[in-house]
């Protein structure tokens, strides 16, 4: 049980992230615009991470993950990261873990 991200609110949500990616991949290094990403993650997780949607903020961090690795490598006609390159890049720059910020239910 518990409280669960809406369809409508994970697609917007999903679709200006894309639409902020798709504007910045090319403007800008990737180290510029990485701290931002990070913060737009902990806000998302700040505010939809609540008791039993685990799984809605899981789901929301991996669709953005894959959408950066698919926009960072159409800067160009060839391929700029392989996909070992990108998981090596995020282990040096981690992206914040999904996790539950408020317990709406406690076990007393």
């Amino acid at each position: 049980m518990g409280h669960r991200t809406s369809k409508q609110s994970m697609s917007r949500k999903l679709k200006e992230t894309k639409e902020w990616i798709k504007r910045v991949r090319s403007r800008m290094e990737i180290k510029a615009w990485w701290p931002t990403l990070r913060a737009k993650l902990t806000g998302h997780y700040n505010y939809f991470g609540v008791s039993g949607n685990c799984r809605g903020i899981q789901r929301f961090y991996y669709h953005v993950v894959m959408t950066v690795f698919k926009w960072i490598n159409r800067r160009s006609q060839r391929k700029s990261m392989t996909w070992d390159m990108f998981q090596q890049y995020l282990q040096w720059n981690p992206l914040p873990i999904p996790r539950i910020c408020y317990a709406l239910y406690d076990a007393r």
